[in-house]
């Protein structure tokens, strides 16, 4: 069996596959006896020549792929990361998470600041002074460094962020190309008939894309169903029809009733345990969505109600539309779907009305787990993520972290290998997390569920989930 590892890297001026190959080698670690732990091969997914495909070795492969997109983002200019920051702090506190409370409390203090600054003279006064010093002198080099750090951040990094969570006319263009690549690059990857798993992850911004693409990806295959067309699958649902066993109870009951428990804040492992035999029920008429796990790092969609609505009034307003697709889904009719309007004939007079999941409900078959490093005592921890089952579902796996060094490096080190100590903290670290989320040695547990299953419980599903 092989299974695709597809990664989605963040912001900043990234260089094809550097993020790629820091995060393989970490999550595979070093090889065995000398040998190395991965391979680099030609990438034939993927159309543009700077990348390559990096795969492990063995009988159950998996091969890890870059979703490279940051060359498309050119001629960002300073004045429109400057407005979508003022837009931003510009929005009242009922529409701003909790996760970005305290940020947002903190700019506008700042934007305060700088205009009682302003108004008070402190600025002249200050030009004068630097106008006074020595061109080329020490205090002259800091400040020329200061300004040029402060820009490069702006618009190398925020620029980002603000020209694709930025739907402005002269932004479409740019998120339309970035979207179409990575859906062209998954579109691929399904239909090479290579991989029997896929798993998505994001880290940063790339998790917005990603949950984009994936919103998107659904949408075209969640009703399809080209297994109905073939002989065995169908002399299968005859059997299972005769026997009186339901061709998808998981999909239509196991999965809404385990969905029920997650109010309570429990029950996120059954929840989990029966996405993925949904999955498997699915698969098992030949559905062609091969997404088992969406992995979101340091994922910004923890103030998605800030960044990617206007207000709190529109985010969960789209959300009850389906428009942002929610963990666990919104309900339909008949659980998370609804009976086709087609039925179809499997011989020997007998008909088969499947189930469709939703156009919205791809988290009913596919896994999210959100690994975020919280803040603590203003230095440590990630300000970019944060938990996100408050915004997007109970249905996520929130996995709080710990990484390596301050709060300024904490968004870059989710796989940066952590040295466990005696007594160490029982918090995770971010890439024992990471490896647990990946599931990579258990690719034999996303095989289809057999048609002989006779109720929905399955000890092959690993506990982990």
């Amino acid at each position: 069996m092989k299974q695709a590892v597809v990664l989605i890297h963040g912001i900043g001026e990234q260089k094809p596959m550097a993020t790629l190959r820091k995060f393989v080698a970490a999550v595979l670690g070093p090889g065995e006896k000398g040998k190395e732990a991965f391979w680099s091969k030609p990438d034939r997914m993927s159309e543009l020549f700077e990348l390559r495909r990096l795969q492990t070795s063995g009988r159950d492969r998996t091969h890890f792929y870059e979703y490279y997109w940051a060359y498309n983002v050119e001629g960002t200019k300073l004045g429109a990361v400057l407005w979508w920051l003022v837009d931003l702090i510009h929005r009242p506190g009922k529409d701003v998470p909790k996760t970005a409370r305290s940020l947002w409390l903190a700019s506008r203090v700042i934007a305060v600041s700088i205009v009682v600054l302003a108004a008070l003279g402190i600025f002249s006064r200050l030009k004068e002074w630097f106008a006074a010093q020595p061109v080329y002198g020490l205090v002259w080099l800091v400040a020329i460094a200061a300004l040029m750090a402060v820009q490069y951040f702006l618009v190398a990094y925020l620029g980002d962020a603000a020209r694709y969570l930025s739907p402005l006319p002269q932004n479409i263009k740019l998120r339309q190309t970035i979207r179409s690549e990575g859906l062209q690059l998954l579109r691929t990857l399904h239909d090479s008939r290579d991989y029997d798993r896929i798993i998505i992850v994001g880290h940063s911004l790339g998790s917005v894309i990603g949950y984009d693409l994936l919103t998107r990806l659904w949408q075209e295959y969640h009703d399809k169903y080209p297994g109905l067309q073939k002989a065995e699958t169908q002399a299968a649902l005859r059997d299972a029809i005769a026997s009186g066993q339901p061709a998808q109870s998981i999909i239509k009951d196991a999965l809404p009733d385990a969905a029920k428990s997650l109010n309570d804040g429990s029950g996120i492992s059954n929840f989990q345990r029966e996405q993925t035999m949904a999955w498997r029920e699915q698969r098992r008429l030949d559905n062609p969505w091969k997404v088992t796990d969406f992995i979101t790092i340091g994922s910004p969609l923890a103030h998605g109600m800030l960044l990617v609505a206007e207000n709190s009034d529109d985010f969960y307003a789209r959300q009850r539309q389906r428009e942002l697709p929610t963990c666990p889904p919104q309900s339909d009719e008949k659980g998370f779907g609804y009976s086709s309007d087609f039925a179809a004939d499997i011989g020997e007079g007998k008909k088969f009305t499947p189930l469709i999941p939703h156009h919205a409900a791809l988290f009913a078959v596919t896994r999210w787990t959100n690994i975020y490093a919280p803040v603590k005592w203003v230095v440590l921890g990630d300000f970019v993520g944060g938990p996100l089952r408050e915004a997007f579902g109970k249905g996520i796996r929130d996995v709080s972290v710990r990484t390596p060094g301050p709060s300024l490096f904490a968004h870059t080190s989710y796989w940066v290998d952590i040295e466990e100590k005696e007594g160490a903290m029982s918090i995770p670290n971010s890439l024992a997390a990471i490896r647990e989320s990946l599931e990579l040695k258990h690719i034999r547990h996303f095989r289809p569920l057999p048609w002989d299953q006779k109720d929905h419980t399955d000890t092959t599903v690993s506990a982990s989930t």
